[in-house]
């Protein structure tokens, strides 16, 4: 049994004629009735008989019916959506972040504008740290992630350098630099820092020592706290300062007594990166890729 088979019976249904559904599908009667014979034998029973006026449907034809009616809409719909996700406009896209490049703006911008775009198309988000987004990206569980690095040792991965992000020193609101425009590393060298764990932020903790070995200084490592959100909130409650991505001070919320004051050092910044698979055939990862070039 063929599409045509269907499309010729559900003709005469509608007709109520061979030879009126002979001219709406432009064929001959004689090739119609031979395509009717042919499902009909393939049914194994009589879906039509003759009336005066035409055809009607046997019992069994009305039941027939009743189930292949819906079929061409299906094969329709069917089409539109293999079209659809052919051209990267539905189908889902899984999303990872950093925690802290959740609230850079050019992420949540990037996922705004491109929701709105393709609004057929599904996107699910995780959210973890640097070293886990690549594997998830390698291993395929992810799609693209945006990641805190600019370099990638894994080769089936490619990396798209986005923006390189100030870093900014984060003081409960009441500490006496909080007010300034500025900071030395050496004005914060002996305060207690809260960071992630270098497992998780080994980029961020890279540069961090980098610039602070550049000016001389030896910072004062005194807390651990797996998330960027906790270390806002430890420094809001005066247990220490930190080091974060600018676009962090975007999560200071109401309440949170938080000063984010810039470090006086031409090369405090982190990168925002996005990778993808370098081998990727997917129309809408490709799509949103393009969105960074």
């Amino acid at each position: 049994m063929e599409l045509r088979h269907l499309r010729y019976f559900l003709a005469i249904v509608n007709a109520k004629s061979f030879t009126h559904a002979a001219e709406t599908l432009g064929i001959g009667q004689p090739p119609l009735s031979m395509q009717i014979r042919d499902l009909e034998k393939e049914v194994g029973t009589e879906l039509f008989h003759r009336v005066a006026r035409g055809v009607e449907l046997t019992p069994a034809g009305n039941e027939f019916y009743q189930v292949v009616k819906a079929i061409p809409e299906l094969v329709e719909t069917a089409k539109t959506a293999a079209l659809k996700a052919s051209r990267g406009e539905s189908g889902i896209l899984k999303v990872g972040f950093t925690t802290s490049s959740v609230f850079n703006r050019a992420v949540t911008q990037s996922v705004k504008t491109f929701s709105k775009k393709y609004p057929s198309l599904e996107m699910q988000f995780e959210e973890t740290h640097t070293n886990m987004l690549i594997n998830s990206v390698n291993n395929g569980t992810l799609d693209v992630a945006f990641v805190r690095t600019e370099h990638l040792a894994e080769t089936a991965l490619r990396l798209q350098v986005i923006l390189h992000e100030p870093l900014v020193v984060a003081l409960p609101m009441d500490h006496p630099l909080a007010q300034r425009s500025e900071i030395s590393l050496h004005e914060i060298a002996a305060e207690p820092l809260i960071m992630c764990p270098q497992e998780r932020s080994r980029f961020l903790h890279s540069t961090i020592r980098r610039i602070s070995d550049e000016e001389g200084v030896t910072l004062t490592y005194k807390r651990t706290t797996p998330t960027v959100a906790s270390i806002i909130n430890l420094v809001s409650a005066g247990l220490g300062i930190s080091i974060v991505p600018a676009s962090l001070e975007n999560n200071a919320s109401a309440g949170i007594d938080v000063a984010f004051v810039k470090i006086n050092h031409k090369n405090a910044n982190v990168p925002l990166s996005i990778i993808s698979r370098v081998n990727e055939r997917s129309p809408a990862v490709n799509h949103f890729l393009k969105m960074f070039v």
